[in-house]
């Protein structure tokens, strides 16, 4: 993973030739340090959105360069864009100093450098083959792989955290969800709300697949552990409903899990 996001970042700035259908990989400086410059700074808006991640490069010279933080965007507001950001630890090793960079002014943010990758949960098959023949720019990776993620990790019913790690894992920046007779497209690490189309139908009750349409099939044992209005829910619909509206919550302390609650929850600070 860790070279998959290098090999994509410093190939520069160069944007996808095509159009996506959820937004092409965009590069801008960072204008303005915020008051809190440990924590948030400004870049241009162009057509950023809030809930968009991405990554701060410092570039040393034409050649070198290197990941600074992590960043997402948390306010779009007369053109410019906030964004947070959290130091890049990926690459730290216990054996090695930790590098001390911080995010300041000039430095580049790189936004939707996996947008042209995702994964796509489904109800079933058909719906499944229908998106991607709507999207056929993208990359989707086959659900099999979250599935067998999530058997490997005893976990039935995928939260945000789940989604996180599975794309850090193939190197994927969307997750679609097919939800109650609409589609929704969110960036895998923060969950923001992307893109809506109404392109997916509704699929009836007994040919919905738990957690999600898979080569591996249904797991026929209880798959939610929430209730919902004091009723215990036991659909794929009701799941993925809950899911999206926040409703379902993970222990994700990781920078874009507080950037999610953020979003989420409108509390006042990432930090």
């Amino acid at each position: 993973m860790i070279i998959r996001i290098l090999s994509a970042l410093l190939c520069g700035t160069m944007m996808f030739a095509a159009p996506l259908p959820f937004g092409n990989k965009i590069a801008v400086p960072i204008v303005q340090m915020d008051a809190d410059s440990e924590h948030y700074a400004y870049v241009p808006a162009f057509d950023l959105r809030v809930g968009e991640s991405g990554e701060i490069i410092r570039w040393f010279d034409r050649s070198h360069s290197a990941i600074v933080a992590r960043a997402a965007v948390i306010e779009v507001k007369e053109g410019k864009a906030k964004i947070a950001f959290e130091r890049f630890k990926t690459l730290d090793q216990k054996a090695f100093p930790n590098p001390e960079l911080t995010p300041r002014k000039n430095d580049e943010v790189i936004f939707r450098t996996f947008y042209d990758r995702a994964f796509l949960i489904a109800p079933n098959q058909e719906l499944y083959q229908k998106i991607k023949d709507a999207y056929p720019e993208m990359t989707w990776q086959h659900p099999d792989l979250f599935a067998s993620y999530l058997l490997d990790n005893g976990t039935h019913a995928p939260n945000t955290e789940d989604f996180r790690k599975i794309c850090d894992a193939y190197s994927a920046g969307i997750v679609y969800i097919v939800n109650l007779n609409e589609g929704q497209a969110r960036d895998c690490q923060t969950f923001g709300l992307l893109k809506k189309d109404y392109i997916t139908g509704r699929v009836a009750v007994e040919d919905r697949m738990k957690p999600f349409f898979s080569r591996l099939g249904s797991i026929e044992q209880s798959w939610f552990n929430f209730i919902i209005g004091g009723v215990a829910v036991e659909d794929y619909y009701l799941y993925y409903d809950a899911l999206l509206k926040g409703q379902i919550k993970d222990e994700d302390i990781t920078f874009f899990g507080r950037v999610y609650r953020y979003l989420q929850d409108g509390i006042n600070k990432v930090f």
